[in-house]
């Protein structure tokens, strides 16, 4: 199968689904990965836009190697992130670009607007996927995949449908996350547990819920006509 996780920032994708991307690795599945921003304003050096989105592309292409996967950045402004006829197509793009079996991205109720956007666009663009005559320049897909939203940031208006154990990917998570030095840094700076804790005690309490050490937990995209297949989950 080609699985896409299809994110706002680099680190979203390591932070929220991870584990679960380790999994199908492990399973001999095709990871691709797209973003619609280069995080370009997640910084707290002055450095400027542009030496911003290098440092942090060159952070995600690291962490993909952890995945054997296949990055495309979009490379929209961070935090100007709107919906319109150029982001659609862009995305229907990324997403042809991958044929993806499975979608992972932002849910739509978490606390950045670039996620909300991106979690938007990605749902609202699947009738188009199979669509000829939509404007694209990768091939249309033949079949509708199925889209998972991923958890919040801290979990807060997200309620899971369906959880998938990492226990045994953690540790390996954990150091393709660690490849965002500069928001390890950055992010300690107004969160209190730290950016690796954060996501450590994220996916303890997920784990709690789900019988196990350490979980992931996701909510299934739902449309008429484009329903969710759970069996395609590692």
């Amino acid at each position: 199968m080609n699985i896409l996780a299809f994110f706002s920032h680099p680190d979203d994708v390591e932070f929220l689904c991870g584990g679960t991307l380790l999994k199908y690795k492990k399973a001999g599945h095709h990871i691709f990965i797209a973003l619609t921003t280069s995080g370009n304003i997640g910084s707290n050096v002055l450095v400027g836009r542009e030496k911003i989105a290098a440092v942090r592309e060159q952070e995600q292409l690291e962490a993909a190697k952890f995945f054997d996967a296949k990055v495309r950045f979009l490379r929209y402004n961070d935090e100007g992130l709107v919906d319109s006829e150029q982001l659609r197509r862009d995305v229907i793009n990324a997403i042809r670009w991958a044929q993806p079996d499975v979608i992972f991205t932002n849910s739509p109720e978490d606390r950045s607007t670039d996620h909300n956007v991106t979690a938007t666009v990605v749902g609202r663009v699947l009738l188009s996927l199979v669509g000829k005559n939509v404007p694209s320049d990768e091939k249309p897909m033949t079949k509708f995949p199925t889209l998972f939203y991923c958890d919040t940031s801290a979990g807060i208006h997200f309620v899971p449908e369906v959880y998938v154990d990492i226990t045994d990917e953690y540790e390996e998570k954990i150091k393709a996350l660690q490849c965002h030095v500069s928001q390890i840094s950055w992010m300690s700076e107004y969160e209190d547990q730290g950016f690796t804790d954060s996501c450590r005690i994220h996916n303890e309490f997920r784990g709690l819920q789900a019988g196990c050490k350490y979980a992931e937990a996701f909510a299934a995209f739902r449309l008429h006509g484009v329903m969710p297949d759970f069996k395609l989950l590692p």
